[in-house]
């Protein structure tokens, strides 16, 4: 499995979405974790909201993962993210640095496809990088429990505390961070520019035109 056959694609319509919480859906039983829906679906309320975008990740055509971006940034009135509620003070801090920040969630990747997951993990972590000239300075973050905690260090992300319990969680957790560099980000991964353009996915102009609008009348 490489990249020059994936493409990233925000989900817009209908059944994009619900590919990709079905995806979610495998995915997340197969580790153990059983979502309450009972149509092979995972999601919640935060997939609905104006500052939450979901993508899937296609290899040849054929969806293979999925990941979502959750976006605070006051101007547009984005605020609520879903790990907010267990590190408002780090959040707090985070947006005395920042213009905003990126949370990335829910990812998922097909549970036949374990041998190729970090290829695809790392495909999938293309995908903040749509909004790199939306905002001004940029934050990725992500929770990360003890068990991964290398790996996101691997990618250049840096603990903001220690771990503790939180909200709505199973496991205790920490907020990982980082820039948004893509220019640090493809070199870790030696992609060529075909695949590059490839892994962004394109965000409809009209999708922060309206918010846009918005924040020149306030």
């Amino acid at each position: 499995m490489k990249y020059g056959t994936f493409k990233n694609i925000y989900c817009q319509t209908e059944e994009e979405k619900i590919t990709a919480y079905n995806i979610r859906y495998q995915a997340y039983t197969h580790v153990g974790f059983n979502p309450t829906d009972t149509h092979g679906l995972f999601t919640d309320p935060h997939d609905e909201a104006p500052n939450n975008f979901t993508f899937l990740l296609k290899d040849n055509g054929k969806p293979i993962g999925t990941t979502r971006l959750s976006i605070v940034h006051r101007p547009f009135g984005w605020i609520d993210v879903p790990s907010r509620a267990g590190f408002e003070d780090e959040f707090l801090a985070l947006e005395q640095e920042y213009d905003a920040i990126i949370e990335a969630g829910r990812l998922a990747v097909l549970p036949d496809l374990r041998g190729s997951t970090p290829t695809v993990i790392e495909a999938l972590q293309c995908a903040p990088y749509s909004f790199m000239s939306k905002f001004g300075r940029t934050a990725i973050v992500c929770a990360s429990g003890k068990r991964h905690l290398r790996y996101y260090q691997r990618n250049g992300m840096k603990s903001m505390c220690g771990f503790a319990p939180r909200p709505n969680a199973a496991i205790e957790l920490t907020l990982m961070v980082k820039d948004c560099d893509f220019e640090r980000h493809i070199t870790q991964c030696g992609m060529k520019q075909s695949t590059i353009d490839n892994l962004i996915p394109t965000i409809p102009k009209e999708k922060l035109d309206n918010h846009r609008q918005i924040e020149c009348l306030v």
